[in-house]
């Protein structure tokens, strides 16, 4: 697995995108500190400031573009359980977020999810997972909370990449999203 790291950027989407364009492998990974113009479902705008995590993952897959919407929710289960090992209490909330119980006992966004696919007819050339994390953000985060937060400590950025990265790729295998 290769991953890319950028301290800031505009979008990990936009330059996995460019850089599957230019033949980058089967599981390529962006991932940055800060990115200045991060979207999610239906091109809404995500705040994506320092202590998060911002990544995207690559994958080249021969399996039919009608499970995209299959895949995406893999994923989402996936990430959740991740975030499970970090002191959060998670659930997924479809199409697209994972949602943890704050402070205050309501559930609030810890991360959102976004798939993207090329291709033509009944295959794909690339899909595109993209997750924003709320890791360290700083307070207060209105509809959202953040690992800090739920866990009571720093968690360190790095520990929940490898943790997402290692989920994804056994619910890749899992789901036969290969």
């Amino acid at each position: 697995m290769k991953i890319v790291r950028r301290r800031t950027i505009a979008s990990t989407q936009d330059e996995l995108r460019r850089l599957a364009a230019a033949g980058a492998p089967d599981g390529t990974v962006v991932w940055a500190d800060v990115q200045t113009g991060g979207r999610g479902r239906l091109g809404r705008r995500w705040r994506s400031p320092k202590g998060g995590l911002y990544a995207s993952w690559l994958l080249r897959p021969r399996f039919a573009p009608a499970r995209l919407a299959e895949l995406s929710l893999a994923c989402g289960e996936a990430l959740a359980a991740a975030l499970r090992g970090f002191g959060a209490a998670t659930t997924v909330k479809p199409p697209n977020d994972v949602l943890a119980l704050g402070a205050d006992g309501k559930a609030r966004k810890l991360c959102g999810i976004l798939c993207e696919a090329s291709g033509t007819g009944t295959t794909l050339d690339w899909v595109i997972v993209g997750f924003g994390v709320n890791v360290n953000n700083p307070p207060p985060l209105k509809r959202a909370t953040s690992l800090r937060e739920v866990a009571g400590r720093r968690v360190a950025v790095p520990s929940v990449l490898r943790a997402c990265l290692a989920r994804l790729s056994r619910a890749r295998r899992a789901g036969d999203f290969l």
